[in-house]
């Protein structure tokens, strides 16, 4: 085996098992939500430190497919009230989603800007987008897209999952196309209370 082959098996199985422990974590975090065990923190939060803490879990992901992450926060941006790691997860799961579906050598967009007490981030791909973008329903769980995903695909719980977190935030969701062209989830949060 040359050594170009035995790089590709190694980011094949890290690829693999980065795959195989979302779908276990977010099959976890179903049963703690659908029980009533998912309890949110309230602390001041960056949300630059959860971006840069998704991207340590997911990068590999997105090296493997050649994808770049371009950042654009708002330089006096605030700490939002929440939960850091529930907000973590929010982003693995919107990078992963977005990683998913956008094609090799793009770039996935991340950012935030806020307006008096709300924080609204975003991630956004150049993937094609599904049609139930703009209806919600995607969110649902055990909603997947129709026809073939580009991998072998999940269960249909991590946009659930986001929504049910960023929710229990007491914030927002949604998905739209931009006038570009782009899929962007955009996320709504409180502003911390110093």
């Amino acid at each position: 085996m040359s050594r170009e082959q035995q790089k590709e098996l190694v980011f094949s199985l890290e690829r693999g098992t980065l795959r195989l422990t979302r779908l276990i974590d977010n099959l976890l975090e179903s049963v703690r939500i659908e029980s009533g065990q998912l309890g949110i923190r309230h602390q001041n939060v960056s949300l630059a430190e959860v971006i840069e803490d998704a991207d340590a879990l997911i990068g590999a992901l997105l090296n493997q497919r050649r994808q770049r992450l371009e950042l654009e926060f708002a330089d006096d941006l605030p700490a939002v009230d929440g939960d850091g790691p529930r907000l973590t997860q929010v982003f693995v799961n919107l990078l992963a989603n977005a990683s998913k579906f956008a094609p090799e050598d793009s770039v996935i967009r991340v950012g935030a800007s806020h307006q008096r007490d709300t924080v609204t981030a975003w991630v956004e791909d150049e993937g094609p987008g599904v049609p139930e973008l703009e209806t919600g329903s995607i969110f649902e769980r055990f909603s997947r897209g129709p026809g073939e995903e580009p991998e072998p695909g999940g269960l249909g719980l991590g946009l659930w999952i986001v929504k049910s977190i960023v929710e229990r935030h007491g914030g927002a969701i949604a998905a739209r196309r931009t006038p570009a062209g782009k899929t962007r989830f955009e996320v709504q949060l409180r502003v911390a209370r110093e």
